[in-house]
């Protein structure tokens, strides 16, 4: 080997023993400098300070079992003073400039340890991620107005936890643990807010709030897995999300709600640019789910997760479609939109009718526009007049959508007038409108052979549709004067029946100025209105 070698080699060495030799002089430096502060350190402080420049995690407890009984953040107040840490110590380690320059760029961190006062961070700049995984913090955290890089509070058990107008540069984990009541008011969290497996028990309402707060990545509140099975997100109170904007996904997964006060989830206004995930949701009748004039790019839910009637606020609420096994019918997702409170609210309809037809369900986007207009009918505070306006477009042309329907009602009046008139006519009661052609036809049955025949068929279409002369009107009409000669047994009734069907002959009329104009707007696209 050259000598230029040896000395590469000589110098590779020399630098990986001074980096060996960094670390214990950082953790001895570190906690020279905390016995100087706080005197003398418990066993789990210890640990704590020494690992800061590895950023070695150390079990504060007798076992690094996670699932060991011992580990339980629920049971530490049977915790000695070994395993606690004071608040005001870990505060100095995570915000003193002396300490932090001495800490590992990864962060801070221990693990089953105890946490004695309250985590006050406020203000604070935090120059790394602070991990407390499997700890009792009972009094709290208090990260206002801070600014930290990470936090993680896995598994652990805390008071309240406040961080309103908080900078975290990263993610922010409170998963599988027991939390107080938690608010992120207008905080800015670069990474997700991961609330999976958790318990957020609270007398207050909310138990959770992110109102205004900006996240970059995804909140999350799912089901877990852990030793003993799956586990539930749960709360009993209000997840509180109004005007929250999410870079990515809002998603409740398995989540459970309980308890008897107002629970579930509170999004007004809020902006989510993935999709809204509710799916697998446990109720109580008292869960919301509150999307009043919120975006989302999609939505999947299921029905076993929709709120109790009086429960789903969705107006407002815009989404590009449903993603996923969600109900995507007509027929369900009326049924979605029946949970409203009562009251007529047109653009649910509308943004459902949309989604649909983006998705090429035009009949189920078409059923949804008739079933919104039925329900303007029904609860939109219309008068009597608009009432029944509305009710002759959905039975005549559907509001416009199936204009064709109107063609069926005119088959009907002009086939049901051809049966009345040529009755009619066989009765006596349709006779000529001039006088000899009259008492010819009345004394013999015939006309004379110049008089028009009559055609029940055209007589019955040429009254029905508007403007339309086929010269049969003309020359013959109901008589609810004249009956039959007098002589004639039946004179009296076939006066009467003339009277009728002189009355149908004018709501055939009707009906004809009415339908024909019906159709033709809808045809031509102009009726589209309640």
């Amino acid at each position: 080997m050259s000598t230029r070698a040896l000395i590469a080699v000589a110098l590779t060495l020399l630098a990986a023993s001074a980096v060996g030799a960094a670390a214990p002089d950082k953790s001895d430096q570190l906690e020279q400098m905390a016995r100087e502060k706080f005197g003398a350190l418990s066993h789990a402080e210890l640990l704590l300070v020494r690992s800061a420049p590895t950023r070695d995690l150390e079990w504060a407890g007798p076992h690094d079992e996670p699932d060991d009984p011992s580990n339980d953040p629920l049971h530490a107040q049977s915790w000695g003073p070994e395993r606690t840490i004071r608040a005001p110590l870990l505060v100095w380690l995570a915000s003193d400039p002396a300490a932090t320059r001495l800490v590992h760029p990864s962060g801070a961190g221990i693990k089953a340890a105890r946490i004695a006062g309250q985590l006050d961070l406020s203000y604070q700049n935090v120059p790394f991620p602070l991990t407390l995984i499997r700890s009792a913090i009972s009094e709290g955290v208090d990260i206002s107005n801070a600014h930290l890089r990470g936090l993680d509070l896995r598994a652990s058990a805390t008071g309240p936890i406040t961080g309103d107008m908080a900078v975290v540069d990263g993610d922010v984990r409170l998963t599988f643990g027991n939390y107080e009541q938690t608010s992120f008011y207008r905080a800015s969290i670069g990474g997700s807010l991961d609330f999976s497996a958790s318990r957020v028990q609270t007398a207050e309402v909310p138990a959770i709030s992110g109102i205004e707060a900006s996240i970059g990545g995804d909140a999350i509140f799912h089901q877990g897995t852990s030793a003993s099975g799956p586990v539930s997100f749960r709360t009993n109170g209000i997840v509180d999300f109004r005007l929250v904007r999410i870079g990515h996904a809002l998603s409740f997964n398995h989540a459970q709600f309980y308890g008897r006060q107002d629970n579930g989830l509170n999004a007004e206004r809020a902006v989510i640019q993935g999709p809204l995930y509710w799916v697998a949701i446990g109720l109580t009748p008292h869960t919301q789910l509150d999307l009043a004039d919120a975006r989302a790019a999609e939505l999947w839910d299921d029905r076993l997760s929709w709120p109790a009637p009086g429960n789903l606020i969705l107006s407002g609420f815009q989404y590009g479609g449903f993603g996923g096994d969600s109900p995507s019918d007509a027929e369900s997702r009326l049924a979605w939109l029946a949970r409203q409170p009562r009251g007529f609210h047109a653009q649910p309809y509308a943004e459902l009718a949309k989604a649909l037809a983006a998705a090429g369900e035009n009949d189920d986007a078409i059923a949804v526009e008739i079933a919104q207009r039925v329900a303007q009918r029904r609860e939109g505070g219309l008068g009597r007049a608009e009432r029944a306006w509305n009710a002759l477009l959905q039975v005549t042309i559907g509001y416009g959508f199936i204009p064709l329907r109107a063609l069926w009602w005119i088959i009907g009046f002009v086939a049901l007038g051809t049966v009345l008139f040529q009755w009619g006519y066989a009765m006596r009661v349709v006779s000529p409108t001039e006088e000899p052609a009259y008492q010819s036809f009345m004394q013999s049955g015939t006309t004379p052979p110049h008089y028009p025949r009559f055609n029940a068929f055209v007589y019955s279409l040429e009254n029905f549709l508007p403007v339309v002369d086929l010269h049969q009107g003309e020359y013959w009409r109901p008589n609810p004067v004249h009956g039959a000669p007098g002589n004639h047994p039946a004179g009296g009734g076939r006066a009467c029946a003339g009277v009728l069907l002189r009355w149908y002959l004018w709501l055939h009329i009707l009906a004809g100025w009415i339908l024909t104009p019906l159709l033709a707007a809808g045809l031509s696209g102009l009726i589209h209105v309640g």
